[in-house]
């Protein structure tokens, strides 16, 4: 049976990874997504402690594109219409500049919002998890799963925990992940507040950046909103928006931080910030690594020697940036 519980802490501890996705290409026939109007959904409250009206469901497929079937929570595939028409753009933009890969998203929130289990946020509808693009030995684009990347850029796919014969070396694809985190914060209509992931890939994005030759000014909000939290997300990209102008005016709340440009079009907008109150905060179980590993099944030795070897990167860092601390 194929289990990725290799990244037990991760699968489940972090931000709910899946088993693994079946999900190839996504079909050169697949119709053109049709982007939902803002107006249609209201993310109401913070990301761990709000709700969502008029939920938008991000399609099952799309172009380059593929909603987890598998994902932790099944319903999870709702967000607000800015949140969705960016991922669908995002994809759709990496399918054309390099097709062949396919970008997988897990939990998004439920249709109305509110407490989802495994995380503590995803409760406005402005939260998503998406994994990494991947390649295998031979440098094809593998289909997307739960597999945490460690500093040399490679993971492994442990199938069957306690056979180490049916495991599958992979690695990130940075080409496409980068130009993907790269629609992303170039999106206008979708402001992205944070990207919550581990600090070596992070790295490895920004030198990709480079050898791309990428915009300045989406490498620079790449560097201010990326960020390795609590949990290591080093199987995938945590993604958060902004409220949209018109959400705070209906009573949307944003987390911190609040950097100058987002202030300065709040501003213009006639508008003021609010900030979500955490105390009001409703929690949702989570489960943390070392639970995770205290009722992990049994391992082979390799599948061990990485858990151990993954302690020396999942302490969340404080490398002194401002919006990261």
């Amino acid at each position: 049976m194929r289990i990725v519980w290799v990244v037990l802490a991760l699968c489940v501890a972090l931000a709910g990874c899946v088993a693994g996705s079946s999900a190839q290409s996504v079909d050169a026939g697949v119709p053109a997504f049709r982007r939902a109007r803002g107006s249609r959904s209201t993310s109401v409250g913070g990301p761990s402690s709000g709700t969502l009206r008029g939920g938008v469901s991000l399609p099952e497929r799309a172009p380059g594109l593929v909603s987890n079937p598998r994902r932790p929570n099944a319903t999870a595939f709702y967000g607000t219409a800015e949140l969705v028409n960016m991922l669908a753009s995002a994809a759709a933009t990496v399918d054309r500049a390099m097709p062949g890969g396919t970008c997988t998203v897990n939990d998004l929130g439920f249709e109305r919002g509110g407490p989802i289990d495994h995380h503590g946020s995803h409760q406005a509808g402005r939260d998503v998890d998406v994994l990494f693009y991947l390649l295998n030995a031979e440098g094809r684009p593998h289909p997307s799963i739960g597999v945490p990347i460690d500093p040399a850029g490679e993971g492994t796919d442990y199938r069957d925990l306690l056979d180490p014969s049916d495991d599958i070396p992979l690695r990130i694809d940075l080409p496409r992940t980068w130009r993907f985190v790269q629609a992303l914060v170039e999106d206008e209509h979708a402001l992205v507040q944070r990207i919550f992931v581990v600090e070596h890939v992070r790295t490895m994005l920004l030198a990709e950046a480079a050898r791309q030759h990428a915009p300045a000014a989406a490498i620079q909000r790449f560097s201010e909103v990326s960020c390795q939290p609590a949990y290591a997300h080093d199987d995938h990209l945590h993604v958060r928006l902004f409220c949209s102008d018109e959400d705070l005016a209906a009573g949307c709340a944003d987390s911190v931080p609040m950097y100058p440009w987002r202030l300065a079009q709040i501003e213009r907008a006639g508008l003021e910030p609010v900030a979500e109150v955490r105390a009001r905060r409703r929690r949702s179980r989570v489960v943390t690594e070392e639970e995770a590993r205290a009722n992990a099944p049994p391992m082979h030795e390799s599948v061990r020697a990485f858990l151990d070897r993954r302690e020396s990167w999942i302490v969340q860092p404080h490398p002194g940036r401002r919006y990261c601390r």
